[in-house]
């Protein structure tokens, strides 16, 4: 599978929760943060998330599912059959009362992830992502906790599986109900009271060339007892002649939990991740994944730009997580710590009996991350449409666009001119690749382009980062940021 390389909202699992580090870089931040939580994404498509990745599947954010305010939506990204060799993912909305799906847009096919470069696949997700925006935004979003079958795996991988069409009834337990399932039959139960009892054959899923239709079993379920909804998700049972089908998720409409006084919904007892803040993503996990959430950010008096990068690290594609901040103004330097370096994630690999220092250390890093960020006032920045988007590799960059009110970009080769309006003279400047030199071909100004481009009016702050194209001679460099500060 290619390395999906995730530097925004979308990607991937970070190896191992057993990491650390050698000691923190420049501040010293105080001790009033408090400690990492578990993240809960409040929209199916958050646009200031960042994971810090290694290798992947694409967004770990996919395991997710949310049902509008309403109750009358619920969303969540497909999953590709574990048999394929490339990650796809779809955004799908479904309507609770009918299963019917209202919406989906393809953020990536399975092709598609396997013959683009990560930094490619991860821009043409935004790309499209940016797409889905307008109907998710007719919505208030909640997280559906998700409650997995214990042993799934175990007894999904024997050959009680597609060998023997065995269609074993399994149950699941979560917020006082109960939830059975025996294709093509789910009953469920409230206490001692049964609210559903209903067949599906149409959920049972055939392919050709194969001899019998693939076995669904339960895996798990999303439930919102407070909006009376349960999402199941169905894994289907394949063979070396039948591959395993995509997991299917099908939306069930149950009585709504009458609210009690004082009570509150799991999504309503966890609290958003601060932005910009860093920690692990489920506490629980077998697999703990580090994010960061919220960046980059502008403080608050348009001063200070904090930043998150995961760099390439050539080819070995080690997790990594580098903090900086950094005055728009002068370009200054203000912040810069390591929370997770690649070397250090390797370490892991030839002294695995060290990981219980490192894991220590790491953990006090993130500490210190968040007790340094927490000392400011930060408001996330939004990124804007470049016209056109650059969403595969090149040989060389095409010139790009960005107008917005008062406001027009150009970028082309390096050079950027931006143009206020009101008489403001125009801005000019030649933005190299970062320790490029002129014999550097690679880093050439023919091939840098703007990745993405934030823009902060109110403050007067334009922030871009810049990468540069690459094809089977020049690899991909890591990609930089640059700070405008308009006043």
């Amino acid at each position: 599978m290619n390395e999906l390389l995730m530097r925004w909202w979308l990607i991937g699992l970070l190896c191992c929760w057993t990491w650390g580090s050698q000691g923190a870089v420049a501040a010293t931040p105080g001790d009033s943060a408090p400690p990492p939580a578990p993240l809960v994404f409040t929209e199916p498509l958050p646009p200031h998330t960042f994971w810090a990745a290694g290798y992947g599947d694409a967004t770990r954010m996919a395991d997710g599912a949310w049902v509008s305010n309403d109750g009358k939506r619920v969303a969540f990204f497909t999953r590709e059959p574990a048999m394929n060799d490339g990650p796809e993912r779809t955004l799908v909305v479904k309507d609770v009362d009918t299963d019917a799906i209202v919406f989906q847009k393809v953020l990536f096919s399975q092709e598609e992830s396997s013959q683009r470069s990560g930094s490619d696949l991860e821009r043409l997700a935004r790309a499209r992502a940016r797409e889905a925006r307008p109907v998710l935004e007719q919505y208030q979003w909640k997280p559906l906790p998700h409650h997995e079958l214990e042993h799934y795996d175990t007894e999904y991988l024997s050959e009680a599986c597609y060998a023997k069409q065995l269609r074993p009834k399994r149950s699941l337990s979560v917020e006082g109900l109960k939830i059975v399932y025996q294709a093509p039959r789910v009953q469920i139960w409230s206490g001692s009271k049964k609210v559903l009892d209903r067949g599906h054959p149409s959920w049972r899923v055939r392919q050709k060339h194969c001899a019998h239709a693939n076995p669904a079993w339960l895996s798990g379920a999303f439930v919102s007892r407070e909006h009376g909804v349960v999402l199941l998700q169905l894994r289907f049972c394949g063979s070396e002649a039948c591959e395993e089908p995509p997991t299917a998720f099908h939306v069930l409409r149950i009585p709504k939990d009458k609210p009690r006084a004082g009570s509150t919904s799991p999504a309503q007892a966890s609290s958003p991740a601060r932005a910009p803040f860093i920690g692990y993503e489920d506490e629980r996990a077998r697999r703990k994944s580090l994010y960061a959430v919220g960046f980059p950010a502008i403080s608050e008096d348009g001063t200070l730009v904090a930043l998150a990068e995961v760099l390439s690290d050539g080819e070995r594609k080690h997790p990594n997580l580098l903090l900086t901040v950094r005055r728009p103004k002068t370009q200054e330097l203000v912040w810069k710590l390591p929370v997770l370096e690649a070397e250090e994630s390797s370490t892991l690999k030839s002294a695995p009996a060290r990981a219980e220092e490192l894991n220590t250390k790491f953990l006090e890093r993130i500490r210190q991350a968040n007790a340094y960020l927490g000392q400011t006032r930060w408001v996330p920045l939004k990124e804007q449409p470049l016209q056109p988007m650059v969403t595969e590799s090149c040989q060389q960059s095409p010139a790009q666009t960005l107008q917005m009110p008062g406001l027009e970009l150009t970028f082309h080769q390096g050079q950027l001119v931006l143009e206020q309006g009101s008489g403001s003279a125009p801005i000019d400047l030649k933005l190299a690749h970062e320790g490029s030199t002129p014999e550097a071909t690679c880093t050439a100004p023919s091939r840098t382009f703007l990745d993405a481009a934030y823009v902060d009016q109110p403050r007067g702050v334009i922030l871009l980062h810049l990468t540069t194209c690459g094809d089977e001679t020049c690899p991909e460099q890591n990609g930089w940021y640059h700070a405008l500060s308009l006043r």
